[in-house]
C-alpha cells in the first residue's frame, strides 16, 4: 500500500516538474525573442544606418532565424548592460 502511494506521489511530482519547466521555457522564449527583438531592433537599425534588419519591427515572425537571434541577442545584451549600469549607479554592485 505504501509503495502505491509513493508511486502516485512520484507521478504527481513529475507532472508538476514538467509544468514548471514548460513555464520557465515559455518565459525565457518570450523574454528573449519578443522583448529582445523590440529592444534590439531600433539599436541594430541605428548602428547599421537603417539597413539591418530589413524586416519591420512588427515583422519579427517573418524574419530569418539568424536575424531574430542576432537582433534579440543585441536587445538582451543591452538590457543586461542597462541593468548592470543601474546597479552600479545605485551602489548595489
Amino acid at each position: 500500500m505504501e509503495e502505491l502511494a509513493e508511486g502516485a506521489f512520484k507521478g504527481i511530482l513529475k507532472v508538476i516538474s514538467l509544468a514548471i519547466r514548460s513555464l520557465i521555457w515559455l518565459i525565457l522564449e518570450f523574454f528573449f525573442e519578443v522583448i529582445g527583438w523590440y529592444v534590439g531592433w531600433p539599436i541594430c537599425r541605428v548602428l547599421s544606418f537603417g539597413h539591418y534588419p530589413e524586416n519591420e519591427i512588427s515583422d519579427h515572425e517573418q524574419a530569418s532565424k539568424i536575424t531574430v537571434f542576432v537582433v534579440s541577442l543585441v536587445g538582451v545584451i543591452v538590457l543586461i548592460g542597462i541593468a548592470t549600469a543601474l546597479a552600479i549607479l545605485v551602489g548595489a554592485g
